[in-house]
């Protein structure tokens, strides 16, 4: 089954309701958005689902971090919710203004995007000045293949160059591969973080430039 990329595009209030542990007492309040999320699992379920929404109730702690949580709902796919869970337990949110703990429930619509495999060409870069001057030197028509050459050389800004063949997307992360897969075949993306690198890619079509 092909995996497919998720991805977090919005927490819609749902039914918010704050539980004041300490008093017992139910109140209507508004929840901040978080300020911290984490990357959700890939997705292995059904083929034809373009978006997820999973109901979530958790406990809302004084700093913000969350000590407790439940899937309300389902996916359908019971690993994916577990993995899931575990991952929306690192969200972040603002301390709440009460500084008091509380129960939080949450709709967090994913979006799906299917996985793709794709040849690529990459040239990395350990300093963002060098990636963007090389990034002018290709918009005036610089050769994305001789550069990706001439680091094997040892005379070129980038630290490497790579062709990679068939290669998922979802090797990438998710902000990468959502880039790698808008991009149109024989173009290249302006320069982007990974791993504390700084990557231009090339997308190929069919074959990838000879060695």
């Amino acid at each position: 089954m092909k995996a497919q990329i998720v991805f977090i595009t919005s927490l819609l209030a749902l039914a918010l309701f704050v539980s004041h542990v300490m008093t017992g007492c139910t109140t209507q309040r508004e929840v901040a958005a978080p300020i911290k999320t984490t990357e959700l699992p890939v997705f292995e379920g059904e083929q034809d689902k373009d978006h997820l929404e999973l109901s979530v109730l958790f406990l809302l702690a004084e700093d913000g971090s969350i000590e407790d949580l439940k899937m309300v709902g389902t996916s359908g796919d019971a690993g994916w919710d577990s993995a899931a869970a575990d991952s929306i337990k690192n969200w972040h949110f603002p301390p709440p203004s009460d500084s008091e703990k509380k129960w939080v429930r949450r709709t967090v619509r994913v979006e799906i995007i299917p996985a793709e495999i794709l040849n690529i060409g990459e040239l990395i870069f350990q300093d963002s000045n060098d990636a963007d001057l090389i990034y002018s030197r290709l918009r005036a028509g610089a050769s994305f293949e001789r550069l990706v050459r001439e680091t094997r050389q040892g005379n070129a800004l980038a630290s490497e160059g790579r062709f990679r063949a068939d290669i998922e997307t979802t090797e990438y992360p998710i902000e990468i591969s959502l880039i790698l897969i808008e991009l149109e075949e024989g173009k290249f993306s302006r320069p982007v973080e990974m791993g504390g690198k700084f990557v231009i890619f090339k997308r190929y079509g069919d074959f990838l430039p000879g060695e």
